[in-house]
């Protein structure tokens, strides 16, 4: 007898968030469960789609811009109605607005009786016809997963989606490719001042979704300007690093600020580094912040959003004010002036993302609402 088939749909196979969250679970869905799985995604091919076909996941690629553009969504419903009919998955997940909004009516229409739809934080995504699909559209979804008691918040206040289906799961890490930096082993060259404080920051440079790697200078300017010996790498891209790399100039420290562009290789970048920031005002979640803690970094984060979340004040971080780069100065002050203090944090988030988000403590959760046999 074949195993349950889990279709998984998202928007599309680029770097983000959701794209890579949906790679760390179906990585460790593979090594420790038997269900078979298959993700479709509704644009073109992607990097992600090569990640997922290489832990031996099928893959469709429906390339639906064309029906987008013209909104022919009834269109994308039924091909999507067609393929479910075909492959009979015992349930469908669905990642994203659009995969929710249109992939779950499909999955009701082709009779799939498991139907969860996952609510990553497209918070841009809120115009009032927006709300209204999300309104009507929850209905196709037995339950929503959230990645925060914020977003929480956010859809049922937006949204108008009903509590009772409603489950927060917090993002989780897989601590086995994010690891601390072994003691003795050289770090990663930066273009930084000998012996500085590495602060490093991880994001888009780009404008729809904005980071606020600027208030990360400012205060990187103000810290300084304290007496502390820091500096600051930016992992990303996009139209804003010329006016960052700017704005560093004007406040004088270019020399303390490494634009590094995008990398392939993330979690030694973060390793090499001492200190997590991040300044975008409403984070659903953070992905990256509880990547840095798995790598013993200790994290100075915002009080807006779901980022927060996983953050034990003076204990594994610090808590900001939203947006206020004298606030993130005085907490980057505190670690980069107190070695003591920053080694204690770090161990401290170390042991904390261990306990409270592994990919592993976060599949136990998610296949027990399944409730699929195996």
């Amino acid at each position: 007898m074949p195993q349950p088939l889990i279709y998984h749909l998202i928007d599309e196979f680029r770097l983000g968030g959701a794209q890579t969250h949906l790679v760390t679970i179906l990585a460790d869905a593979q090594r420790r469960f038997t269900y078979r799985h298959r993700v479709g995604g509704l644009f073109e091919d992607g990097p992600i789609a090569d990640d997922l076909r290489a832990l031996g996941i099928e893959v469709d690629v429906f390339d639906l811009r064309a029906d987008f553009r013209s909104r022919r969504y009834d269109r994308v419903v039924a091909k999507l109605n067609r393929r479910f009919r075909e492959l009979r998955p015992d349930l469908v997940e669905a990642h994203l607005t659009w995969s929710r909004l249109l992939g779950l009516p499909a999955a009701v229409l082709a009779g799939v009786p498991r139907r969860i739809g996952f609510e990553q934080g497209d918070i841009y995504l809120n115009s009032r016809p927006m709300r209204v699909a999300n309104f009507v559209g929850q209905v196709a979804a037995q339950e929503v997963i959230v990645c925060s008691d914020a977003l929480k918040r956010w859809v049922q206040a937006t949204h108008g989606t009903a509590e009772s289906r409603l489950k927060v799961f917090h993002n989780c890490v897989d601590v086995k490719r994010f690891v601390p930096r072994e003691a003795g082993s050289p770090r990663a060259a930066f273009s930084l001042p000998e012996g500085a404080v590495r602060f490093v920051t991880v994001g888009t440079l780009g404008r729809g979704v904005n980071k606020r790697v600027d208030v990360s200078i400012r205060a990187t300017a103000t810290a300084a300007a304290a007496g502390a010996h820091v500096g600051l790498v930016v992992v990303g891209d996009g139209e804003q690093r010329s006016e960052l790399e700017q704005l560093a100039a004007t406040l004088g420290i270019s020399d303390r600020v490494h634009f590094l562009g995008m990398r392939s290789d993330v979690p030694a970048v973060i390793a090499s580094c001492d200190v997590f920031v991040h300044a975008a005002p409403f984070e659903p979640f953070g992905i990256v912040c509880i990547e840095a803690m798995a790598c013993g970094l200790p994290v100075i984060v915002p009080d807006k959003g779901g980022i927060s979340e996983a953050v034990r004040e003076g204990e594994t971080g610090f808590i900001y004010a939203t947006l206020d780069a004298d606030a993130l100065a005085r907490a980057m002050v505190k670690l980069a002036t107190d070695p003591a203090s920053l080694t204690a944090v770090g161990a401290a988030a170390l042991a904390d993302v261990r306990a409270r988000f592994t990919v592993e403590g976060y599949n136990d959760r998610l296949y027990a609402l399944y409730g699929i046999a195996s």
